[in-house]
């Protein structure tokens, strides 16, 4: 068989011919079809094409704009005459001849042996979980995530430092271990919500630095300013406390906590998957926001009532409400979660605005709620908080559930072609069964780390997978495209160790 390459459009040398190994494209000078260095759409190394037992195969090498046959995305496919190769969504493209060709055969449904690839995760400067993951990301993520933990420590620690000085050093270590001790547990719920896909160690350590510190503060100043202001013109205090909980807070804090959702979502878009990362992300600053706010509402009542009255208002906002903050921010989450899968500008603008709102309204409703004294207040939380809840996990639950199908779905291709087994399929699907996957290899240190490796390489295949759907479904190209073959190599790799 004989595979000739024709120029359609586009810089590349008129005609290439292949009757045995493979050609490089790309715009790197080692290429052997060179395109124009001005071509942005073309990376340096872009593709590559073997000959092969089944025919002449295209495989693109972790491109920036991806490759196309026929306007089609693909990551690895056999190539047929009058194909049409092309180089990004609006780049060069070249005709496919093949002469004396034969019908591909069907590639063995047996897990593949590892082979030899050109490039790797860590020379693409992508996903590398045996390197720092820093490599992957450019300063513009990483200054986001570095800035929120230097003024989420900064501004946290001087919240800690006014309450100790209100309060006292007693009541204030002692509201602190109070409101601390718990918190762990509360985050543990939102990491398993997380579990197939877990956020970055480093972006979570980032959200719940900023809602401790900045979100506390920065809310902090425009409630008191609020308050203060509304006392000198009715001088009512009780009218003051009333507007800064039913309309000044709920606006405050949750822009001050939304903030960081929303930067996450615009810069960090490759770890915002959906809505359920979202509600990750969101979960983790309401949660790091309302610890330190407890911190003051538990050393002000130990300062005036004591035990007692610690114990009356733990069991308010630590037993009843511990999760009220993250169901509120979780809209704000849901928001752009929607406007990352959507592909229409208008739901891309308005839904983490309306997201915002959402979480406003429900925080200002909690809030005038807990105004009540008493029975009131407990009619209303039976009534009302609790089903909220419910229906809210309920969602949350389902989204889970939903996550765990699609892992199945895009990953069962890879069954057919031998990279995974039906068992490997099963377990990834399954939450309980990928635990019991890394406990069986605890005392097998390697085996350990390649297994939680492999899970994780796995899971964002599957996403990748995910994202080149949606995109064609738009008629679009995503970065996704590229880090396939690169996550298939992974796997491959890996397979051996698991």
């Amino acid at each position: 068989m004989r595979l000739v390459l024709t120029s359609v459009s586009g810089g590349a040398t008129t005609e290439h011919a292949l009757e045995s190994g493979s050609l490089s494209l790309g715009r790197d000078e080692g290429c052997d079809v060179r395109f124009d260095a001005a071509l942005p759409q073309v990376s340096r190394r872009h593709a590559r094409i073997d000959a092969t037992p089944e025919g002449f195969r295209l495989t693109d090498l972790g491109s920036t704009n991806g490759t196309l046959i026929n306007r089609e995305p693909v990551t690895d496919r056999l190539l047929r005459s009058g194909d049409v190769v092309q180089f990004g969504p609006d780049g060069p493209r070249l005709a496919v001849r093949i002469e004396g060709g034969r019908p591909a055969a069907p590639r063995p449904a047996t897990r593949l042996a590892p082979t030899p690839a050109p490039s790797t995760l860590a020379d693409q400067a992508l996903y590398d979980p045996t390197r720092d993951k820093g490599r992957r990301y450019a300063s513009g993520p990483i200054g986001l995530i570095a800035g929120m933990l230097a003024l989420g420590g900064v501004l946290g620690l001087l919240v800690l430092m006014g309450v100790t000085f209100e309060l006292g050093l007693g009541p204030a270590l002692l509201g602190t271990s109070v409101a601390f001790f718990p918190a762990p547990f509360y985050l543990a719920l939102w990491l398993w919500l997380d579990r197939y896909d877990p956020e970055p160690a480093w972006i979570l350590a980032g959200c719940l630095f900023w809602g401790a510190g900045a979100a506390t503060f920065l809310a902090g100043i425009v409630n008191d300013v609020f308050g203060a202001t509304v006392f000198s013109l009715t001088h009512s205090k009780s009218l003051a406390q009333l507007l800064a909980g039913s309309v000044s807070a709920p606006l405050a804090e949750e822009a001050a906590k939304g903030l960081a959702v929303l930067l996450i979502y615009l810069v960090l878009r490759q770890e915002f998957d959906g809505v359920l990362d979202g509600i990750v992300y969101a979960g983790v600053v309401a949660l790091g926001f309302a610890a330190v706010e407890n911190v003051l509402y538990y050393g002000r009542v130990v300062a005036k009532e004591g035990a007692p009255g610690l114990a009356i208002v733990f069991f308010l906002r630590g037993v009843l409400g511990p999760f009220s903050h993250a169901v509120f921010t979780s809209m704000t989450g849901i928001g752009c979660g929607l406007a990352r899968v959507s592909h229409q500008p208008l739901v891309r603008l308005l839904a983490p605005v309306g997201g915002y709102l959402g979480a406003a309204a429900l925080h200002s409703a909690w809030n005038t709620m807990a105004s009540l004294a008493g029975a009131g207040f407990l009619l209303l939380y039976v009534l009302v908080w609790v089903p909220l809840f419910i229906a809210f996990m309920a969602a949350v639950v389902a989204m889970g559930t939903r996550e765990s199908r699609l892992v199945q779905r895009m990953l069962a291709r890879e069954v057919d072609v031998g990279l995974l087994t039906t068992d490997d399929l099963a377990r990834l699907g399954s939450w309980p069964r990928r635990i019991g996957w890394l406990l069986a290899a605890v005392g097998d240190a390697r085996r350990l780390s390649a297994r939680r490796r492999f899970l994780y390489a796995a899971s964002r295949l599957a996403l990748s997978y995910w994202h080149v759907e949606r995109a064609a479904q738009a008629g679009g190209v995503t970065m996704s495209l590229g880090q396939i073959p690169l996550f298939r190599r992974e796997l491959e790799r890996l397979a051996p160790q698991v």
